[in-house]
C-alpha cells in the first residue's frame, strides 16, 4: 500500500501545480494501474493530499504571501498591486465556491476516466493555441483588475476532472495577453484558496460521515510526500516558464490523454 500512496501523492503534487490536471490523473491512475483499494480513492487520503499541496504552496511562495498580506495596508504602488490581486483572489474564489457547493453531487458524476482523458486532450490543444497566439504585453502590474477576476472565474471549468485549474487559468491568462511568468504566478496564487477550500469541505465530509479515518502513518506519509514534491514543482514551474513556452505541457496533455483512451478502451474490450 505504501508504494501506491507514494505514487498518488507524487502525482497529486506534480499535477496540481503544473497545467496538466491533477484530478484527471487521480481518476485515471488507479483505473489504468488496476488499483481497487477504496482507501486510494477515499476522502481521507484526498484530505491528506490537499493538506500536503497546501503546505507546498506556503513553503514555495512564502515571500509572495507576505507581500500579499501587506497589501491590506499601505498606499505605495507595490502594495496597491498586492491589494488588487488579493481582491481578485478572494472575489473569484468566493464566487466559485457559491456556484460549486450546490453542484457538488452533480460534479461527482463527472469523475469518468474516459471524459477526463478526452478533456486532457481538448484543453491541451487550447493551452497550446493560447500560448502560441497570445501576446505577452501584460505583466502583474499592467493587467487590469477585471482580467484577474475573469482568470479566477475560469477555474469553474476545472471542477471537471481533466481540465486542470492551473491549465485553464494559464490558458485564459495567455489568451488575454498576460506574460507567462505572471500567468503562472497568479495561477499558483489562485490554487491556495482552492486547495484549502477543497480540503476543508472534504475534511467536513469525513468528520460528518463518522467513518474510520484509516491508516494514520499512510496519511502522514502522503502529506509529507505531497508537500516536498509540490514545493519542488512550484519552484521548477516558475523557473521553467521564465525560459520556455507552455508547448511541452500541451504536448504532454495530448499524449497522456491519447494513451489513456487507448488503455481504457483496451481494458474494456
Amino acid at each position: 500500500m505504501w508504494g501506491e500512496v507514494i505514487v498518488l501523492a507524487a502525482v497529486q503534487a506534480l499535477t496540481e501545480f503544473l497545467p496538466v490536471s491533477s484530478s484527471g490523473h487521480l481518476v485515471l491512475v488507479p483505473v489504468v494501474a488496476g488499483w481497487t483499494d477504496p482507501f486510494l480513492t477515499g476522502l481521507t487520503l484526498s484530505v491528506a493530499l490537499h493538506v500536503g499541496t497546501g503546505l507546498a504552496l506556503v513553503i514555495a511562495l512564502w515571500s509572495d504571501w507576505v507581500w500579499l498580506a501587506r497589501g491590506v495596508v499601505g498606499k505605495e504602488p507595490s502594495v496597491q498591486l498586492a491589494r488588487r490581486l488579493l481582491a481578485a483572489l478572494v472575489g473569484s474564489t468566493l464566487l466559485i465556491g457559491l456556484i460549486a457547493l450546490p453542484l457538488r453531487g452533480w460534479l461527482t458524476t463527472l469523475r469518468d476516466p474516459t471524459l477526463a482523458a478526452g478533456l486532457l486532450i481538448v484543453f491541451g490543444l487550447a493551452l497550446a493555441a493560447a500560448d502560441r497566439f497570445g501576446t505577452s504585453r501584460r505583466d502583474l502590474t499592467s493587467t487590469p483588475f477585471t482580467f484577474w477576476v475573469a482568470i479566477g472565474l475560469s477555474q469553474f471549468a476545472a471542477l471537471v476532472p481533466g481540465v486542470s485549474r492551473a491549465g485553464i487559468t494559464m490558458t485564459v491568462a495567455r489568451g488575454l495577453g498576460v506574460e507567462r511568468q505572471a500567468a503562472a504566478r497568479f495561477s499558483l496564487f489562485l490554487l491556495a484558496p482552492a486547495v484549502a477550500g477543497a480540503g476543508l469541505v472534504q475534511f467536513i465530509d469525513v468528520a460528518v460521515s463518522g467513518k474510520p479515518v484509516g491508516d494514520i502513518p499512510l496519511l502522514i506519509g502522503a502529506t509529507l510526500v505531497a508537500a516536498v514534491v509540490g514545493a519542488a514543482a512550484v519552484r521548477w514551474l516558475l523557473s521553467f516558464v521564465a525560459r520556455h513556452s507552455l508547448a511541452a505541457f500541451a504536448i504532454y496533455r495530448v499524449a497522456a490523454g491519447t494513451l489513456a483512451l487507448i488503455l481504457l478502451f483496451t481494458l474494456r474490450a
